[in-house]
């Protein structure tokens, strides 16, 4: 046996409960195994060390038997021994911008029987029931990083409510554990249906400022026929009735506007229109 006080003692048990932790999630289970018994054997009041060795002894194969605590390593007290009852509820959680919160459905749950730590990206929660025995909740790891010390929980007479303050606000969390899914907060982009009026000027002027663009009339052409072809058919006919009518002078897309009356001539200031004849 280690010559140590019983501070160090825990400290060495909680470092091989972590080992093992570690061991267990890289599927390692009976190496996973032999450092919580190490852990046992040091501390047999390590928190969560009775939940993990269940855990990895499901894990162990099936032809080597469960590794039995035997009373010459370590016997533990009564109370001790009553932890091996893991008690099982159900837990929910839910999220604002700021915070997670997490719910754990167990009733009447003293103050001094709840040992709750909360880490960057995990927490530890062990509530030692009336019955005497144990409920353990590991989230390890949380899905983001979390703000210890702004995080806080309360005992209500149903439930242990713990709120996790986000380390970055605004940030939605698809799971509570694990690895999140990458996923754009940004609404789809609607695409409005509604007509919108042409800027002329700004299309004549992007005409001149492109030196790619074809000049004069043809620039112009290649222009009405762009519009005439993505135009719908009302637009298509307020374009040839407005055109024709004015004489080349006048071209409007809005058939509610030229479809019930004559479209005049106006030809460009300082400039009188006349007929073909005169």
């Amino acid at each position: 046996m280690l010559n140590t006080n019983q501070g160090s003692r825990s400290l060495l048990a909680r470092g091989h409960l972590q080992k093992g932790i570690c061991l267990h999630r890289l599927n390692k289970y009976s190496e996973a195994q032999t450092e919580f018994l190490q852990s046992k054997e040091l501390n047999p009041n390590e928190k969560t060390l009775a939940t993990w060795l269940r855990k990895n002894e499901d894990k162990l194969p099936k032809e080597q038997p469960k590794t039995e605590v035997k009373e010459e390593i370590s016997k533990p007290t009564a109370s001790a021994q009553n932890t091996a009852q893991v008690y099982r509820t159900r837990h929910e959680w839910f999220q604002n911008d700021a915070f997670v919160t997490v719910e754990v459905f167990v009733k009447n749950v003293k103050d001094s029987n709840v040992s709750l730590s909360f880490f960057d990206k995990s927490l530890s929660l062990t509530i030692k029931m009336a019955a005497g025995s144990e409920y353990s909740l590991e989230l390890d790891p949380l899905v983001h990083e979390i703000d210890p010390k702004q995080s806080s929980y309360r005992i209500l007479s149903t439930k242990v409510e713990i709120k996790l303050k986000k380390k970055v606000e605004g940030i939605k969390w698809n799971n509570l554990e694990g690895e999140d899914t990458i996923s754009s907060n940004l609404a789809p982009t609607s695409i409005s249906s509604a007509r919108k009026p042409k800027d002329w000027n700004k299309i004549a002027s992007d005409i001149d400022k492109d030196p790619e663009q074809k000049g004069g009339d043809q620039a112009l052409n290649d222009l009405f026929q762009q519009i005439y072809a993505n135009a719908d058919e009302d637009s298509k006919r307020a374009m040839m009735k407005s055109y024709v009518e004015s004489n080349g002078t006048c071209l409007s897309t809005n058939w509610s506007e030229v479809g019930t009356k004559t479209v005049e001539t106006k030809p460009p200031e300082g400039m009188i229109a006349k007929k073909y004849n005169q």
